[in-house]
């Protein structure tokens, strides 16, 4: 189909929105498109969301913030495939979208007001399948395996299959619920056999998905198919191709549906029609599970399906082995710096999502408490960070984007037309961001996509747990090894840090000094004024220390124990003890003048240079300035008993 963008064109982009689940729609319908657009050099931007019916809400809410990063202004048309959305709420954002929006908007198979509408009929291919059963194989009792309730599609099939019946004066025997699902059908079926419930002669079901699950439960309660009872489908997916019995069907015209699609939105732009509407015919197609023989290309298929067995299963090993290599290497991950530098020894050398792609999360994401960052981002922002990029197979450190631009970097390459796919990145309550994936159509058409990303998730959101304890246990490691009252590190923060501070000073061939302080006359200080003033003289102590020795040196402060201190630096040249002394004793006069001091406050400061040879210990260290420090404290208490006995 030939068709002319050229003129048309502002933004040279289209938007199409779709749930990431139906992947074998989206492997026929979109890809046509996709044909057609590369003919007219259009970037297609495929928003997809993996939404299911049975999510929490938490997760429904956080999927439905993909749709806050489309603007339609951005976009020349839009194509939403309706019949994908598993929630009602899906379809709400979809009308709030683009309800005062300009663009052309096309939607598939599910109708929506006011929007141009492409589909095929429920109705004839299901009517042709009820009416073949009932004249071909002599079919009278019929069951009906529903979707989800409330369905229009399913419930449009139903009436196919009801009035077929009721052309041929016949009644359908039954309706079992189910939910479009494998599981639930296969669930269902088995639990009708054990209740002893009596057999129809076909089970007829609204889709492919759940003839197979429906075939499973009877094969594994010994009863065949056909030779027992007939089961069919509808859809026409690959797996009914594959399986066995092949699956008795009905086609949709998915092949050629794109096309139709695409044309129509081209039109659209020129002379728009919202009540435009367009119903392709759906068609049976026989197969095995209705007793029929199936096509040749058929057995084909299935022959091939087996020959390929081996290499597919790989491929989805390869997968969990692959994210056990990401785990190995981010479990010590402590911030978005060490995401990047772990993400290229795994990401980096492996192409998953293919070679160009990229992790964007909100700017909060590595920063914010989890809990408060739960409370607080609730939608995309307008700042996305690229925590990893991988272009044209190459990692590349991220940055900072504007979320309008989706994919970092982007711009219209002329003559050539570009596939984008956005997908969520979020766990439960966390809304972490989205992936964006460049040029590799086939990712969205495989359910390995959605593995990849719920892999993804659940390790960014345990790297993200992991940064936070970490940093839980640090503070509580400084909590632990500070002393409450000065700040300082306490008797086992010097032992851890203080001490090791000297011992890396040798390693490196610096010479270091241990200072040592003790307030003079402390238990006057206590007994005349009081533990409260004794408090603030430690206090004061303490930030003198600090004013001394602030600058140069890269200075370590703790608390040794009651009126004692110490610190640890590295040695600065021509300082000598009296110097330390004259420079502590002015910044502990200064901090009592500001305090206006009720009582008098001194300390003497004791002295031991080590060299990077020195083969001492910490005690030997510490007795060394303590000596040092002796002489000044006698000299003080002196002073101290003479004015006391003046007094």
């Amino acid at each position: 189909m030939d068709t002319h963008f050229s003129g048309r064109k502002k933004n040279n982009r289209i938007a199409v929105i779709t749930n990431g689940w139906s992947g074998e729609f989206l492997g026929f319908v979109l890809e046509s498109i996709r044909k057609e657009a590369a003919k007219d050099s259009i970037d297609l931007f495929v928003f997809t969301s993996y939404i299911l019916w049975h999510d929490s809400e938490e997760r429904k809410r956080n999927h439905l913030k993909l749709f806050s990063l489309i603007h339609p202004e951005d976009y020349d048309g839009a194509i939403v495939f309706t019949n994908t959305f598993n929630i009602r709420e899906e379809f709400e954002c979809v009308i709030e979208l683009f309800k005062d929006c300009d663009i052309p908007v096309i939607t598939t198979e599910i109708p929506i007001p006011g929007i141009p509408f492409i589909g095929s009929s429920n109705y004839k291919g299901m009517h042709d399948l009820t009416t073949h059963l009932i004249k071909e194989h002599n079919v009278k009792n019929i069951i009906y395996m529903s979707g989800i309730e409330g369905h229009i599609e399913c419930a449009e099939r139903k009436k196919a299959v009801e009035e077929a019946l009721s052309e041929h004066g016949l009644k359908l025997m039954d309706t079992i619920q189910g939910d479009f699902g494998f599981y639930t059908a296969l669930v269902k079926v088995s639990e009708w056999v054990e209740a002893g419930k009596t057999l129809p002669d076909a089970f007829v079901c609204a889709n492919d998905l759940m003839a197979l699950g429906v075939i499973s439960g009877l094969h594994k309660h010994g009863i065949e198919v056909p030779r027992d009872v007939i089961v069919t489908g509808f859809d026409y997916i690959k797996e009914s191709k594959l399986s066995y019995p092949l699956v008795a069907t009905v086609s949709r015209q998915w092949d050629r549906m794109g096309e139709y699609i695409y044309d129509e939105l081209l039109h659209q732009m020129t002379d728009p029609d919202p009540d435009y509407k367009l119903v392709l015919d759906s068609t049976f197609i026989p197969s095995e599970s209705c007793g029929c023989k199936p096509d040749d290309d058929a057995i084909e298929a299935r022959l091939e399906k087996v020959r390929n067995m081996y290499p597919d299963s790989i491929r989805t090993d390869m997968v969990d082995l692959f994210f056990q290599t990401v785990r190995g290497e981010m479990d010590r991950v402590e911030s978005k710096d060490d995401f990047f530098e772990a993400a290229k020894k795994t990401f980096g050398k492996n192409e998953f999502f293919g070679p160009d792609y990229c992790f964007c999360t909100d700017p909060r994401f590595f920063e914010e408490d989890p809990d408060e960052y739960v409370k607080k981002v609730l939608s995309i922002g307008d700042k996305m960070d690229v925590i990893y990029e991988k272009r044209d197979g190459e990692s590349l450190p991220g940055g900072i984007i504007d979320s309008r631009m989706i994919y970092p970097g982007y711009h219209k390459e002329a003559g050539k037309s570009g596939f984008y796919i956005i997908c969520m990145l979020n766990s439960m309550d966390y809304l972490i961001g989205y992936i964006a994936i460049k040029n590799s159509p086939n990712e969205l058409y495989e359910l390995s996509l959605k593995r990849l990303i719920n892999n993804l998730n659940q390790q960014l959101i345990t790297i993200k747990n992991y940064i936070f304890s970490q940093q839980n246990y640090r503070k509580l490691r400084e909590i632990y090894m500070t002393d409450f009252l000065t700040g300082l590190y306490n008797r086992a923060g010097c032992e851890k840090f203080l001490f090791s501070f000297i011992n890396r000073q040798k390693e490196e061939g610096h010479k270091s000094v241990l200072l040592f302080f003790d307030i003079n006359n402390m238990k006057f200080i206590n007994d005349d004024y009081g533990h409260l003033n004794g408090d603030l003289a430690i206090k004061a102590t303490a930030e003198a220390m600090r004013l001394s020795l602030s600058g140069k040196g890269g200075w370590l402060l703790g608390r040794y124990g009651g009126d004692e201190f110490v610190a640890v630096g590295e040695h600065e040249k021509g300082m000598t003890i009296e110097k330390y002394r004259e420079r502590f004793g002015k910044a502990l006069k200064k901090t009592v003048t500001g305090l206006k001091l009720a009582f008098e406050l001194s300390a003497s400061t004791g002295c031991c240079i080590i060299s990077p040879d020195d083969s001492g210990t910490i005690e030997d260290y510490i007795r060394i300035a303590d000596q040092s420090m002796y002489e000044e404290k006698e000299k003080s208490h002196r002073i101290h008993e003479s004015r006391r006995q003046e007094a």
